[in-house]
């Protein structure tokens, strides 16, 4: 045993009892963000092996971004297969909190303390070793390091609000006679005396510099001397690059991705066998890793790698290809492009052709999204290592490409490898002359800094996005106008983020990120009411549309656009196709394409229908409306899965081709050996016998020259030169921008959406002028003054005496302003809001225009409720006053509902009597079958038929009142998993000689046990050789699908099925 006292060096920062290490000592690192990415560096855990190389100490990480001791949010069904920091058994807890609980101020002070030390108490109960508690070392936050930005925080009240805590810690310490290490004091001097960002990424995240002094803090701090390590030694480097591999091994056990299926509601019936042994290999692995790192700090030789040869063999399951017709071709074979091209059918007077395949670009391997730089250049990220890396291979090496046609053939001949390494890069954009990519859990900035097309830099910008499903992680990004950047996560998540604003959470709720890069804050944007968003575009004037993938419905995004709330009701669909499920869209705006094509809504389909479909939008009142046309392009190929179409600079249309035979998350095992991992294309339509277009570059171009682009018909052309703009300097940009505009031809007929393409370059720099604001918000063209409304709204606390520029807007002559007034004032938490809100009562209100204010009503509502009841609202407005009265009394459920819903779409709800007395109290409730009929055709009717409507992808509910209770109708819904139909049953059967299936059962007497697996294949096993057995229970309808309605309309869609007799 080895004691070490503290010296003077290391006295201010020390307090508490000395801290003993004995040989073997199993070391947890817990809490936010401070905690967790010090595994991506390895600084700490590196100098505690060089210090104590013969005591092989134990070292885990388990911090997790937001992390509190009183909120420590996990994906559903964390722990089901047991929790990882109970497995590890840690003797010593190295404690990180207190920044995520700075941002509730001195009057968190107490809260935080309190809940510190029953965290303490609550921890040593349950991770006790033979009634022995482990023991506790508590570490303050670090300084806030101001970035200089007067956009972002300058961190002054977050040094204040950190150093309470960091005296609060250290109290908590002493009261319990912990050790405690004050970080926030060392480093709140070093920040001064360098200022600018020399030690983290963002101000509050450290980089690698900042982790390696942090980390000797730290270490001198607890162990009061200096360390023997050369801290830049290759020595020490090679040390740390072992205690990172491992550090990498390890985070693919706590933070898994794919929760859903690994240990969640989805892990059966195919992965319930699976995902144990997973845990078990990658757990010997961190042990093979363990003796690795011991052997690199006692000096001894070692391998060039660690050797995983004796960590126990993973079984690959039988595959289940065969078993799903309606998406899978008839036989497993892969065209060629060559065929693949021939099998496409295209509308009439258009061409396609390959731009590239993975035949003559093996890195070309499942394409998952693409764009176009300022150059001209075609971006694809491809992830083969999709759905998850599998412990025992290589790590996952996912790329981004960038393809070339140096030769002006319409086909790629040169492709470069941007960046590799990455983990799922679901979805990228470029910002301020790099690329934001996902790396699941992690949002990356990469940067080429020296021209040769490699990316030189990899900043791990933001971390916590959720992973609970990957298919469903952070994807699919697009800028607004006014430069924010979507991005879209589905159902049943956990997202969970720290920013330099304090921690961003959901959980559970389908969204649309709003990312505003420049200031750093993380915020909802849409609160949609469907599954999984897969889809987001806007229009030349701004308009965005959103739509699902699981249901492939698409919305108009304004409407949901307002300030979030509890109990939204959904919105009806703007398109609700036939087919499903959807990998991106686009609207046609290209000089190229054929003149009655321009505004078409595209829609790219992956199942059933293999092709890309079509639509026409029209302007109706306040919003649009759409009808069906002839698909653009089909194929009969079932491999076919395009997706995210988007225009390029020659006025062609490309799109990815995932081209799998496999397609889908729950419908096949992770690790389904017919999963593909090669195939990949990218294909190019083009409009026969027109002109192809010739956009010019615009990186690195003038700045006068860039902002002519923002002229182009082409929405992406604009998109593209704003993008650029945004990474262009403020300063010079700026007076550049009125220069422009005061050139501009006001006989121009786009003269008014010139003039809001100028609006949003500011609002990309957060620098709108207000005399052209005013000037937009009173343009001729309503779509000018929509627009404009929406930036005021975008940049409200920025912009002076904000309500006195709304306020006509209100009474504009055309709903859509109107429209996007009222939903600006979702945002305002005051009385006179929400009067100004009421003022629309008195113009014509249209479905969206009603619906918005019926959001914003509800966004406002704990403002207005008071006042309401005691005849304090609308006194000078009648009809206002009727509207909301009667808002107040129809628009929200009984109690009943309000009280037993909720609890029951937690995933920690209550136990299963109380479920049952939830599920009577809920069917007491009535509500309105009409209105349950169109939330039926909203959310359930692309997967169930009622009659001759839907589809047949789930059971048909065509009188399903007549083989269903109303309770039981009601538990169907909230939660799918509780009865299945017995012929869907699947079950996992472990033979005494240890092999393992997984399958229906087909037949079973006396003697024998008949499963039937994939491809109709039949295994026939002995009774007496069965070891164990277990039906597994899994429905393909998804888990919280009613967290998509409101409380009412869920009591409406019970009483629609219900009349289903």
């Amino acid at each position: 045993m080895i004691c070490v006292c503290s010296l003077s060096i290391s006295a201010a920062l020390l307090s508490g009892p000395a801290l003993y290490l004995e040989r073997g000592e199993r070391i947890a690192l817990v809490g936010n963000s401070l905690a967790e990415r010090m595994g991506l560096y390895g600084h700490f855990e590196t100098l505690l092996h060089s210090r104590f190389p013969d005591l092989e100490l134990v070292v885990r990480n388990f911090g997790w971004p937001c992390d509190e001791v009183g909120n420590q949010q996990r994906p559903n069904d964390y722990t089901k297969l047991g929790d990882p920091l109970r497995v590890f058994g840690p003797d010593t807890f190295i404690c990180f909190f207190g920044y995520n609980e700075s941002f509730a101020g001195p009057a968190g002070v107490e809260r935080f303390k309190a809940d510190f030390e029953k965290w303490i108490a609550d921890s040593g109960k349950k991770y006790a070793k033979d009634s022995r508690p482990p023991r506790f070392v508590l570490v303050s936050p670090i300084a806030f390091e101001s970035t200089g930005d007067p956009l972002q925080p300058d961190g002054k009240e977050a040094n204040e609000n950190l150093e309470l805590y960091t005296r609060a810690t250290a109290e908590v310490a002493q009261k319990l006679n912990l050790p405690s290490v004050d970080l926030f004091t060392p480093t709140a001097k070093l920040f001064a005396e360098q200022p600018g960002l020399q030690f983290t990424v963002n101000a509050v995240h450290l980089n690698e510099h900042g982790d390696r002094v942090v980390a000797t803090i730290l270490d001198r701090a607890l162990f009061g001397s200096v360390n023997p390590a050369s801290i830049r030694s290759p020595q020490f480097e090679q040390l740390r690059a072992a205690v990172i591999d491992k550090a990498w091994i390890h985070f693919n056990d706590y933070r898994m991705v794919n929760g859903w299926y690994v240990y969640g509601g989805r892990r059966a019936p195919y992965d319930a066998l699976t995902f144990p042994r997973e845990y078990k290999k990658i757990r010997q692995m961190a042990a093979v890793r363990d003796r690795y790192v011991w052997d690199l700090a006692q000096g001894k030789l070692v391998p060039s790698q660690p050797d995983d040869s004796q960590t126990m063999q993973l079984t690959v399951p039988l595959t289940s290809f065969g078993t799903k017709a309606y998406s899978e071709p008839k036989e497993l074979r892969y065209l060629s492009p060559d065929e693949a091209v021939k099998a496409l059918t295209l509308a009439p007077g258009y061409a396609v052709n390959l731009f590239a395949s993975e035949s003559e670009f093996p890195e070309l391997a499942k394409p998952v999204q693409l764009n176009f730089d300022g150059q001209g250049r075609l971006w694809v990220a491809c992830m083969p290592a999709y759905p998850q890396w599998r412990p025992g291979d290589p790590k996952p090496d996912d790329k981004l490409l960038i393809l070339e046609d140096t030769d002006g053939d319409g086909g790629a001949d040169k492709c470069e490898l941007f960046a590799d390494g990455l983990n799922l890069p679901t979805g990228f954009e470029f910002f301020n002359g790099g690329v934001l990519v996902t790396s699941q859990p992690r949002l990356l900035f990469l940067k080429d800094t020296d021209g040769d097309d490699r990316a030189d830099v990899r900043i791990e910008w933001l971390d916590g996005f959720a992973t609970d499903d990957t298919h469903q992680a952070c994807h699919a990004f697009e800028w607004t106008p006014g430069g924010e950047l979507c991005v879209l996560e589905g159902l049943m998540m956990s997202t969970a983020v720290e920013t330099p604003w304090g921690p961003f959470r959901n959980q559970n709720a389908s969204v649309c990120y709003k990312l505003d890069p420049k200031t750093l804050r993380l915020d909802i944007n849409i609160t949609p009411c469907f599954v999984n968003p897969w889809c987001y575009v806007s229009d030349r004037w701004g308009q965005g549309f959103v739509g699902e993938a699981t249901g492939a419905q698409q919305y108009w995004a304004t409407p949901l656009s307002g300030a979030p709330f509890n109990g939204r009701k959904g919105c009806r669909p703007l398109i609700q196709p036939k087919f499903r499920p959807v990998l991106g869209c686009e609207i046609v705006s290209s000089r190229h394409f054929p003149d009655e094509a321009q505004g078409n809504y595209l829609l790219a389909n992956v199942l059933g229908f293999n092709g890309i479909g079509q639509f026409k939008i029209r302007e109706e009142g306040s919003g649009y409306a759409a009808e069906k046309a002839e698909p653009l392009v089909e194929s009969s190929d079932k491999n076919f899965r395009p997706g995210d179409p988007q225009f390029g600079p020659d006025g062609a249309l490309y799109f990815v081709d995932w081209h799998n035979a496999l397609i889908g998350h729950a419908q096949y095992s992770m690790r389904d050996p017919n999963r593909d991992h090669t195939h990949g294309r990218i294909y190019r339509i083009t409009a026969k016998g027109r002109p192809l277009l010739k956009t010019p570059p615009v990186e690195g171009k003038p700045v006068m020259f860039v902002l002519e682009q923002l002229k182009a018909y082409e929405a992406r052309t604009a998109y593209r030169a704003r993008r650029e703009l945004r990474a262009r300097d403020p300063n010079q940009l700026l007076p550049a921008v009125n220069k422009w505009v005061a050139a501009l031809d006001k006989t121009d007929p786009d003269y008014e959406r010139h003039l809001c393409e100028a609006l949003w370059v500011q609002q990309g720099h957060h620098a709108v002028e207000v005399a052209l604001l005013g000037r937009v918000l009173r343009a001729k063209d309503y779509h000018a003054r929509a627009a404009a409304t929406h930036v005021l709204t975008d940049e409200w606390s920025r912009v002076p005496n904000p309500m006195a520029l709304l306020q006509p807007q209100v009474s504009d002559e055309h709903p859509r302003v109107r429209l996007e007034a009222v939903r600006a004032l979702s945002f305002v938490k005051s009385l006179d809001a929400v009067e100004l809100a009421l003022e629309a009562v008195k113009y014509p209100l249209d479905y969206y225009l009603q619906y918005t204010l019926e959001s914003t009503l509800g966004a406002l509502e704990p403002v207005w409720k008071d006042a309401l009841a005691k005849g304090a609202l609308a006194a000078s407005n009648p009809e206002g006053l009727d509207f909301i009265t009667s808002f107040s009394g129809g628009g929200v459920p009984s109690g009943a509902v309000l009280n037993t819903l909720p609890p029951l779409l937690s995933r920690l709800g209550p136990d299963a009597e109380e479920k049952r007395r939830s599920y009577a109290a809920l069917a007491e409730a009535r509500g309105t079958a009409e209105v349950g009929q169109e939330v039926f055709g909203r959310i359930c009717i692309s997967c169930h038929k009622i009659g001759n409507e839907g589809a047949e992808f789930g059971p048909d509910l065509t009188k399903v009142a007549s083989r269903l209770k109303r309770e039981e109708i009601i538990e169907s819904i909230i939660d799918p998993n509780a009865k299945i139909d017995p012929r869907y049953l699947a079950m996992n059967v472990t033979t005494k000689d240890g092999e393992e299936y997984s399958g229906v059962v087909g037949a079973e007497d006396e003697r024998t046990l008949t499963l039937v697996m994939g491809l109709g294949q039949k295994q026939v096993i002995e009774k007496s050789n069965i070891k164990e057995r277990a039906t597994l229970k899994a429905s393909s309808m998804p888990e919280g699908l009613p967290q998509t309605m409101s409380a009412q309309e869920f009591v409406d869609l019970v009483e629609f099925l219900v009349a289903q007799k």
